[in-house]
């Protein structure tokens, strides 16, 4: 009778993709995106629902205003649970980090590296659903000419801090909604504006803020 045990290297990819199933996600689905920064024909195509999530989490760090998917596109077609050299980030202090997919890692991060598991993921759910819409509302904008809008937001947020997406469109009522949206968005990624959706879902009630202001 043939034995039903597993080796060990089995049992841990078998627990990844009972996770990975937990989560809602498939490790098979592919994902075209338009990094907003990048260049309008630089697309990137991702191969896993997990891959997907960890773009909307780097898009979305705060202390990461530079992201450079050189090395994912040097892989572009290989999917798997394997290790992933997913980009090269640049901090706030001009620091350059290697970002590194791990979905199974336990160990924390060392200097120079930044490793993405499914514990960093999972902690950023609502930071990944909110750029889930950010992403798509500066792409939306990439015909258009958005520095009078940017400079417009920066004004009125400079004379009175903290505001809503609704109330600064309010404000501005003059310009284009999509395109006040747009801006904002930008200002996020740009990391000149600071916000709330880490904790609460992007949405006309989200508060931006100018960085130090806060």
């Amino acid at each position: 009778m043939a034995s039903s045990s597993k080796t060990p290297a089995q049992q841990q990819r078998n627990k990844y993709m009972a996770s990975v199933r937990a989560r809602g996600a498939s490790g098979h689905n592919l994902w075209f995106v338009a990094p907003p920064l990048d260049p309008a024909e630089s697309s990137l195509t991702l191969c896993s629902d997990l891959e997907f999530e960890t773009f909307l989490y780097l898009e979305g760090s705060p202390d990461l205003p530079g992201l450079d998917y050189g090395p994912l596109r040097l892989q572009e077609g290989t999917a798997g649970p394997n290790p992933r050299h997913f980009a090269t980030a640049t901090t706030l202090n001009g620091t350059r980090l290697d970002i590194e997919l791990r979905p199974e890692a336990t160990q924390p991060s060392i200097a120079g590296r930044r490793l993405i598991n499914l514990a960093v993921l999972t902690a950023a759910k609502i930071r990944i659903q909110s750029w889930r819409a950010i992403v798509p509302a500066i792409n939306r904008c990439r015909s258009h000419t958005l520095n009078p809008v940017i400079f417009r937001c920066r004004q009125l947020l400079q004379d009175s801090g903290e505001r809503t997406i609704l109330n600064i469109s309010r404000e501005l009522a003059s310009e284009d909604t999509a395109l006040v949206v747009g801006a904002l968005a930008t200002m996020l990624r740009t990391r000149e504006l600071l916000s709330d959706v880490d904790h609460q879902p992007w949405g006309p009630q989200t508060r931006v803020w100018e960085r130090g202001h806060g």
